[in-house]
């Protein structure tokens, strides 16, 4: 019986220590739970910088739009001068008559900058599709969990293993 439980005894501790498992869940999970809402912070800041560069080009679209019209305006373009005549003064030059009958163009407005104007301006909108880790990793009171969890993960890796008493 001797020669049977001598193999027993000389067998060594397991190559691969199941502490380890917990060990590298405990990294990974307080990794997720630290980086992820720095990267939804960064995502929003992206967010939130396309719609600057947005709001930009709109502005420089309509400043575009008004320089151009004071060129022509500073240039005396015949056309321009035409319809501002038309326009803003109700009259047309000699040998021209006007579209639109005398007492429907009182009705339209006299500014001309209705025209100047870009289109409305769009914004573009944020679409979040969020995992459940994400969840949990953004949630305050879940990411206190999912931080406690991780700590218990590390703290049960780093234990030392049992030993066979005897």
């Amino acid at each position: 019986m001797s020669a049977l439980a001598a193999p027993f005894r000389a067998l060594r501790s397991p190559l691969f220590d199941p502490g380890w498992l917990f060990l590298i869940a405990g990294v990974v999970l307080m990794s997720f739970t630290l980086l992820i809402p720095a990267f939804e912070d960064l995502d929003v800041a992206r967010h939130h910088l396309k719609r600057l560069a947005t709001v930009e080009s709109h502005r420089i679209d309509r400043l575009a739009r008004y320089h151009a019209y004071m060129q022509a305006l500073d240039r005396g373009d015949e056309a321009l001068i035409l319809s501002l005549a038309a326009i803003q003064l109700n009259k047309a030059p000699q040998g021209r008559s006007l579209l639109v009958p005398g007492g429907d163009i009182a009705k339209r407005s006299a500014s001309v900058f209705g025209g100047l104007e870009p289109p409305p301006l769009v914004l573009p909108e944020r679409d979040v599709e969020r995992s459940t880790l994400e969840s949990w990793a953004l949630g305050d009171t879940s990411r206190l969990f999912l931080l406690g969890f991780a700590g218990l993960c590390l703290l049960i890796g780093v234990l030392p293993p049992s030993r066979p008493i005897g």
